[in-house]
């Protein structure tokens, strides 16, 4: 089995003047490349039934493509990610004020956040894993947020998986929700949209949004363009009358995932039949927001000379609930000092073979 860590390369140079670095990582089929700029994967290559390993990660060239971003893309959100409806709140008697970048709200925790930051890198390797850890330590009071956070993010590999752990820690009470918000399409390069995927959520409720775009309280799935707990296609066009489809262009919408039914059973699958790629996603998180790309434009170029087109990729976030202070039958995001935060996310690839019906392609053939 190829094993391998590469020392770190620059990747570029901020337009503040610091030196971004980027990691690769490679275990069995699946290669990881990751960068210290906003902690994000810069590609992710999968191979098909054939062997064909191919990135599944939209991404960019460059460094200042990265800076540019206007979609998050591949970055690490936080310390909440998502919307929150009002820039300010109040924790324990205390207010504080964050930025308003979406609006009148907050989106990802403004312009900088987690996404914009230079976390710290650090390959490792132990004989079951390979990986990169990322710490990041702001200052009490960045953004907006109360007390001193430290906190890491740690992608590890396995000869078929990618796991995502979270810890972090912090001096006073402060809300966190962290997520990654990456992008894939499962077909590889040359990309297609993603509309030929297949998508299960096993989640039965959803968070639909306001005219702002702002989650609200959770209503059931059933009977709605909202059902995914059987598998279907991710295109929403079936549904383009749906004022909720209507307003997100498609899908941008949180799903509380339903209790796992033992260890076997993802929270979320996605699949690509023609390349025969599968992905089964299993987390502690709660939630997992669903936006199919719907705002995608040609003005954004992606790695491969890719323009944007809407559904290109996909984005599946998986976190606490988003805009929970100000929904008030859901929990609240908060760490107390003295307490540990800790998530794991864990993205596990499989193949199937071609001859295999649509019903089945998503609980057979795990081969890798």
């Amino acid at each position: 089995m190829e094993i391998s860590l590469s020392s770190p390369q620059l990747f570029g140079v901020t337009s503040s003047g610091e030196d971004v670095y980027c990691y690769r990582v490679t275990r069995g089929a699946l290669t990881l490349t990751c960068m210290d700029y906003g902690g994000g994967l810069l590609s992710l290559s999968v191979p098909d039934r054939y062997g064909k390993r191919e990135d599944i990660l939209l991404g960019y060239e460059t460094l200042e493509e990265y800076e540019r971003d206007s979609c998050w893309c591949g970055l690490l959100c936080g310390p909440v990610a998502g919307r929150l409806e009002k820039t300010s709140f109040e924790l324990q008697g205390e207010k504080y004020r964050l930025e308003a970048n979406h609006g009148s709200a907050s989106l990802h925790s403004g312009s900088t956040g987690f996404s914009r930051s230079l976390w710290r890198g650090e390959l490792f390797q132990t004989s079951r894993e390979e990986g990169i850890r990322f710490s990041l330590a702001p200052p009490r009071g960045s953004w907006g947020f109360p007390g001193a956070l430290e906190i890491t993010a740690t992608y590890l590999l396995s000869p078929r998986s990618l796991i995502l752990l979270w810890e972090a820690r912090s001096t006073a009470p402060i809300l966190l929700a962290p997520a990654f918000h990456g992008y894939f399409n499962l077909g590889g390069t040359p990309w297609n949209t993603t509309e030929d995927h297949l998508l299960q959520i096993r989640g039965s409720h959803v968070m639909p949004l306001d005219e702002k775009h702002l989650p609200g309280s959770p209503l059931p799935v059933e009977g709605t363009p909202f059902d995914f707990r059987t598998p279907r296609s991710p295109d929403p066009l079936p549904w383009g009358e749906d004022p909720q489809i209507t307003l997100a262009r498609g899908y941008d919408h949180p799903f509380l995932l339903d209790p796992p039914e033992g260890d076997s059973n993802p929270a979320v699958t996605l699949a690509h039949p023609e390349s025969g790629r599968c992905m089964e996603i299993f987390t502690d998180h709660p939630v997992c927001v669903f936006y199919s790309g719907g705002f995608f434009t040609p003005e954004t170029l992606f790695r491969g000379g890719h323009r944007g087109t809407p559904a290109l990729g996909l984005a599946l976030e998986f976190q606490e609930h988003p805009n929970a202070p100000f929904v008030p039958e859901l929990p609240l995001p908060l760490l107390l000092p003295g307490e540990v935060y800790r998530r794991r996310t864990e993205w596990r690839f499989s193949t199937v073979q071609k001859s295999m019906n649509m019903t089945s392609f998503l609980s057979e053939g795990r081969n890798i």
